[in-house]
């Protein structure tokens, strides 16, 4: 159970504000908000008291570890249209499809089935030759934006090789956003061996979209890690 969102949820149904609801529960509005937050976990007391203030009760069942994400998964129903946006996000960004990439993240989770909320998908790009030239290139005309910590108001690079340098000195971890035509998309400079990686999901008329392998992802929002914990094993369990 989520205690910090199942009171923001509750207080936000009850429509009352944070400090209204201290006032009630006799706390302050900066308790409130840590408990929303996950800063603070409250005790069953507390969580009983503050359900009250908003209307609202605790009703506890026992069932199985993870039956609930089990049953989100059984539940999940693909999004028919989630492909078309995924690749329409990296499209967006000026000939990114003719390079070797693959979407990561919960954007691929979302792709391979998980019930999770995609978001702006991340992408791995292939550290090569043939992508600094790219990058350089778009720079040169200006066809395309980054934003990496210290690169505004600085004199962009010539060459490929001054690319290469200044991702490697200045973007742990090779990620930048790039900013398309329309939005930013997260990208990471990965060694190619990583990108040769994937999974094919199928995009109707655009062919297919590669997608980093389900046991490869890693996520910090933890109800994705239990949903990604839960596919693993099934995938296990169903190779025998």
């Amino acid at each position: 159970m989520d205690l910090a969102a199942l009171i923001k949820e509750a207080r936000l149904e009850a429509r009352v504000t944070q400090e209204e609801l201290g006032r009630r529960v006799g706390r302050s509005r900066a308790s409130i908000s840590q408990l929303e937050a996950g800063v603070r976990t409250p005790s069953f007391g507390s969580l009983r008291e503050i359900l009250a203030a908003l209307g609202k009760q605790v009703r506890l069942e026992l069932e199985p570890l993870d039956e609930d994400v089990r049953r989100q998964i059984v539940e999940h129903r693909h999004d028919p249209d989630l492909a078309g946006r995924v690749y329409f996000a990296v499209e967006q960004i000026e000939d990114l499809v003719g390079l070797d990439y693959r979407i990561e993240g919960l954007a691929a989770a979302a792709l391979l089935g998980a019930p999770v909320d995609a978001g702006d998908p991340q992408v791995a790009v292939a550290s090569t030759e043939r992508t600094m030239e790219w990058l350089t290139d778009k720079l040169r005309h200006d066809r395309i934006r980054f934003r990496p910590p210290s690169w505004v108001g600085t004199a962009w690079p010539r060459t490929p090789q001054e690319v290469h340098e200044l991702i490697e000195a200045e973007c742990p971890g090779g990620w930048i956003m790039v900013r398309g035509f329309f939005h930013e998309t997260t990208l990471r400079f990965a060694p190619a061996e990583d990108v040769a990686r994937h999974v094919l999901i199928d995009n109707g008329e655009h062919g297919s979209l590669r997608v980093q392998p389900l046991h490869e992802i890693d996520t910090t929002d933890r109800n994705a890690a239990r949903v990604l914990r839960l596919l693993r094993e099934q995938a296990q369990d169903a190779r025998g």
